[in-house]
């Protein structure tokens, strides 16, 4: 059986000492300016805010100890600081006492009547101090750039060079020298060919690495982002075609946002990087000691400066900012007048998988260097894995959801995002033929 409005009320008390309450007010609504000007009919009511919370309650305090209660009552209220208010209609809150007066009344012996008003009680917001990740992934990729060039002269200094063979060095250095134009295709121009890289690296080995030094001192990301953009893995240009296939042929080359999203291609090229590392892991150990030594450690540098490279782009990626939701949704005719402006917002999982995947490539790369280079490079596996762990936090996750019927990619993101822009998001995730067609099948889509 419902309960009645009486047997829902909640016995009165502050800090514990009880009462009554015969009557209770407390301001609603919102704060209102109202701006009247000289000469003009019509006056302005300006919003300002909800107003405060003030309580105002009459507090009866009855019985043969209503002295002893009273005086109890009276400390509560003038205790500095927050206080538990129980209230009869509105339930329990923190609170703290503001102006009370007490009445006595010979008419109405036994009972001591408080006229006092709480105020509630809201902790100031003070600002706290935040880690910097992406701060701390540019520190680490400059330790590990010193530390690989380091590495390399080291290595380089103990290679018989009149023992290197081109042809056994060509063999070895096939994979690095496809790595390297792949992702450092600005430094071609010192190489012809890939005998023109082994040639270098019998003659003058140090070439090599004051090419790295070079290119890193004049690094820019949005440069590199812009250039490798519309480009395959093996550097040709994509078509429009193609680049949709490409976004949507796995979680981490799509993004819940606009084709040009910042974060989908920070995670497109941080994949390539990550599976380039992995490649160049370990070279031939075929041709002898020299060439083999020779061929090991230009794969070392590459695969560093992969990480140096890789670890500058993935500093580029914020934590993103939460959306604002909006309360009402525009008309698909008002849309495409004017297009819904959203926050660029990360994909959890594929930023979860990109983690997971250079966590996994970088530990591996450690296990082959020395011990000093081991802390440089465990150093950096820890800074990326802490920021893009606190940048998936900021994300949106991916849901499962199966469309009723056949309908079109712009229908099924107005009516899931009230966003109708955002077809292009579903037609490139899950590799639609055509935007028109949605199939009534299981899709992937963006939880927000």
């Amino acid at each position: 059986m419902e309960q009645t409005w009486r047997e829902q009320m909640l016995p009165a008390s502050f800090r514990g000492i009880n009462f009554l309450i015969p009557q209770a007010s407390v301001p609603v609504g919102m704060k209102v300016q109202l701006h009247e000007f000289p000469q003009r009919d019509e006056p302005y009511a300006e919003q300002l805010g909800k107003q405060a919370q003030v309580h105002r309650l009459v507090c009866w305090i009855i019985g043969d100890d209503c002295f002893e209660r009273r005086d109890k009552f009276m400390e509560a209220v003038q205790t500095p600081g927050a206080g538990e208010l129980v209230h009869p209609w509105l339930g329990r809150m923190q609170v703290k006492a503001g102006e009370a007066e007490l009445t006595h009344d010979f008419k109405q012996g036994g009972m001591a009547a408080f006229a006092v008003t709480f105020y509630p009680d809201n902790p100031l917001k003070f600002p706290t101090a935040k880690v910097n990740t992406q701060q701390q992934v540019v520190k680490a990729s400059d330790s590990l750039l010193d530390s690989a060039l380091a590495r390399y002269k080291s290595a380089m200094a103990t290679v018989d060079q009149a023992r290197l063979g081109l042809a056994r060095l060509r063999n070895s250095l096939s994979g690095v020298y496809t790595v390297i134009q792949q992702q450092f295709s600005t430094i071609l121009g010192a190489f012809t060919n890939l005998t023109g890289l082994a040639q270098s690296l019998m003659n003058a080995p140090e070439s090599l690495s004051s090419l790295f030094s070079s290119y890193f001192s004049d690094f820019s990301v949005d440069e590199y982002l812009g250039n490798s953009a519309g480009s395959s893995s093996d550097g040709a240009v994509l078509t429009p075609s193609q680049q949709a296939s490409l976004n949507g042929s796995g979680s981490a080359n799509s993004f819940a946002q606009a084709p040009d999203s910042n974060y989908r291609q920070t995670v497109v090229a941080s994949t390539q990087h990550a599976e380039a590392v992995v490649k160049i892991n370990t070279v031939s150990q075929l041709g002898g000691v020299d060439a083999a030594a020779a061929s090991q450690t230009a794969a070392n540098l590459v695969q560093d400066m992969l990480l140096v490279q890789v670890a500058l782009i993935i500093s580029e990626m914020p934590v993103a900012s939460q959306p604002v939701s909006t309360l009402s949704v525009p008309s698909v005719e008002q849309q495409a007048v004017q297009p819904i402006v959203r926050v660029d917002v990360p994909v959890a999982d594929d930023v979860i998988e990109l983690r997971d995947n250079l966590n996994e490539a970088i530990f591996q790369a450690s296990l082959k260097a020395d011990s000093e280079h081991y802390m440089v490079l465990n150093t950096l596996r820890q800074t990326i894995v802490k920021h893009l762990t606190a940048v998936a936090e900021s994300g949106v996750r991916l849901v499962e959801i199966t469309p009723s019927e056949t309908l079109s990619a712009l229908v099924l993101a107005y009516r899931r995002f009230g966003d109708a822009t955002r077809e292009s998001e579903v037609v490139q995730r899950n590799r639609l033929r055509h935007p028109g067609f949605v199939p009534a099948r299981p899709l992937k889509i963006a939880q927000r």
